[in-house]
């Protein structure tokens, strides 16, 4: 078992002085000069307003990037990053995988330079790059690789990871310094989206396993490939962990690809315990960014870069409750919905109706018109089709249904508004808000009619978790979804290794998702990014996760002043 997830903090707060004092002292040695060249103009974020004005300050009284996140920092390690959204960010930040996500959600090299893919899609052969630097002057290489994949692969790891489960099953030899081979059990043409994990410095953590890097203070003192390098912290007695400071890696800078940009030498991120106290710093002009902003109401005149997250907010049905595995009664369950209204009364620009099971900006995101199309009559000729099959089976309809839905606005309201659409069809669902815990818990074991739950759609295109039969009970299918083309499809498109014949099988899983109503897609989050009017160049493409936000840091700048 994983163990040792909380420290004494005593002993936890005295560990961060030591740290933060010999981390300021090698600051003030390697903090490398900012760069001079200028890279061009970016276009401007897409939702433009003016910005709340802070306490007035020079450009140059302001050395630091500041940026405010909602918790605080536990474990800087891409291994427990998903853990905690802080550790997350910032592990974006000091890490890099062999593999990235770019702006339109397609996998590119990172720190490979060169992949080669078996005919039956089992084989894979990865050359490194040979021209990184760890930030602490050492060479990366394939033992670095080797070493983070054995911890991944530990039994302990499935643990606290899906990811975990799946390693288990991957073989991996070492074929050169940089060179090194995977072999998976059955053929997977996402693998590469999964070679997305942040590397480990083999080298600094020789002999730690999993259960011992849970607790080790590698985790408050992290070595990276990434741009930037941790160089200080902030913490008090009462709160733990207050500030965090990077700076540029000097190393990350010698290479060919970072000889322009990276305009923004250092960077600090202060935490907050919720959004009001952190929109108040932002006012204050104590911070220059902010995110994660869904509890606060903004003020009209803030400034906002917005993006789809990935992420799909879905009813999904107890396939294993009539009428529900009735393909009409789900068919007259979307038709009756005016969803992009609902969508629209209940998030505003907080979030759009969704149209696919995949999120727009994703190269397999095809919308469906289905899903926006509202039409009672047919609805009604539907439901009543379904409700004279159900009737004439052994397992009459029940008279009510339970919506089952986690406790957060808006989300109560909008279950509401849907089960009143619903009456309508004659079907009477009492809304049911549960707190995050109950919820899991009512999903995992089948204890609902019908439900509003959240998917991560990340950056891999793969969909089986979700919608396969097999993965009903143990995986993600809660409602245990249950048609026999969505499982042909699903099949097909993660063996596919081919792009252009993948992305057939993504139309085609679309269009019968939809004519089979396996579930009714309802919104996709918007993330929304607060950041001063003195900074610019910065874009945010699609977003397998919040930190994605960062994936164009090379190009934010200081904004031009003017006399």
């Amino acid at each position: 078992m994983l163990r040792g997830f909380r420290w004494q903090l005593p002993v936890f707060v005295l560990a961060l002085l030591i740290f933060a004092a010999a981390g300021l002292f090698r600051f003030s040695r390697e903090t490398p000069a900012p760069p001079a060249q200028t890279p061009s103009p970016s276009p401007q974020p897409s939702s433009t307003r003016a910005v709340p004005q802070a306490s007035p300050r020079a450009p140059s009284d302001r050395p630091l990037y500041r940026e405010g996140l909602l918790g605080s920092v536990q474990r800087l390690n891409p291994l427990f990053a998903h853990l905690n959204p802080p550790d997350a960010d910032i592990s974006a930040l000091i890490y890099e995988g062999l593999f990235a996500f770019n702006d339109y959600g397609e996998v590119v090299p990172r720190l490979a330079a060169e992949l080669v893919v078996s005919g039956d899609g089992l084989d894979y052969v990865l050359r490194l790059r040979d021209d990184i630097l760890w930030q602490d002057g050492m060479a990366f290489g394939v033992d670095d690789v080797l070493y983070t994949v054995s911890l991944l692969s530990d039994p302990a790891y499935a643990e606290i990871s899906p990811a975990g489960g799946f390693w288990q099953s991957v073989e991996t030899w070492r074929l050169g310094a940089h060179l090194l081979r995977f072999r998976l059990a059955q053929s997977y043409s996402g693998f590469p989206a999964l070679l997305t994990f942040g590397i480990l410095p083999e080298h600094a953590l020789r002999g730690t396993g999993i259960e011992q890097l849970a607790q080790h203070p590698f985790n408050l003192s992290p070595i990276g490939t990434g741009p930037y390098q941790l160089v200080g912290l902030g913490a008090s007695e009462s709160s733990g962990v207050t500030s965090l400071k990077l700076a540029l890696s000097p190393n990350f800078r010698q290479r060919p690809d970072a000889q322009t940009g990276y305009l923004l030498p250092e960077l600090q991120f202060s935490f907050y315990a919720d959004s009001p106290s952190a929109f108040a710093a932002y006012a204050d002009g104590d911070i220059d960014a902010l995110s994660g902003l869904a509890d606060v109401d903004l003020p009209p005149e803030a400034d906002i870069y917005r993006q789809l997250d990935s992420r799909l907010g879905v009813l999904i049905f107890n396939w294993k409750v009539p009428p529900f595995e009735e393909r009409r009664a789900r068919q007259a369950m979307s038709l009756a919905l005016d969803t992009p209204a609902l969508i629209q009364r209940h998030f505003g620009s907080a979030a759009t109706y969704a149209d696919s099971p995949f999120v727009p900006g994703s190269a397999q995101y095809q919308p469906q018109e289905f899903w926006t199309s509202v039409d009672l009559e047919r609805a009604m000729s539907l439901m009543s089709a379904a409700e004279q099959e159900s009737d004439d089976s052994e397992d009459a309809a029940a008279p009510g249904f339970t919506l089952v839905v986690e406790d957060q606005a808006p989300l109560p309201g909008l279950a509401a508004d849907m089960a009143a659409q619903w009456q309508r069809l004659g079907m009477d669902f009492a809304v049911e808000p549960l707190d995050g815990h109950s919820l899991g818990e009512r999903l995992e074991t089948g204890r609902f009619d019908a439900a509003i739950v959240m998917q991560r759609i990340g950056g891999d295109a793969d969909l089986f978790r979700f919608w396969h039969p097999a993965q009903a009970g143990s995986g993600s299918n809660f409602g245990a979804a249950a048609d026999n083309e969505i499982a042909e499809i699903l099949e097909m498109a993660r063996a596919e290794i081919y792009g252009t014949r993948r992305a057939a099988l993504h139309q085609r899983l679309q269009e019968t998702f939809a004519e089979q109503a396996i579930a009714i897609p309802l919104f996709y989050p918007v993330f929304s990014y607060l950041v001063n009017e003195r900074y610019e160049g910065i874009q945010l493409g699609y977003l397998t996760s919040p930190a994605d936000r960062f994936r164009g840091i090379q190009h934010w700048r200081p904004a031009a002043t003017t006399s």
